[in-house]
């Protein structure tokens, strides 16, 4: 499955995050911007989609 930058995510800690589009690419990898704009790479299966209302 691939996540998208944009996409909202649940982080193993139980907190939130946005996919940002990274300046390397790191298969199975994802840049996630979290609280206080830190950003921190996650493994794809580490991170749960969360779905936006329409």
């Amino acid at each position: 499955m691939s996540i998208l930058p944009g996409t909202l995510v649940r982080l193993p800690n139980g907190r939130s995050g946005v996919v940002i589009p990274a300046p390397l690419f790191s298969p199975g990898r994802v840049l996630v911007k979290v609280q206080h704009g830190r950003k921190r790479w996650f493994k794809v299966d580490e991170c749960t989609p969360i779905p936006v209302p329409c």
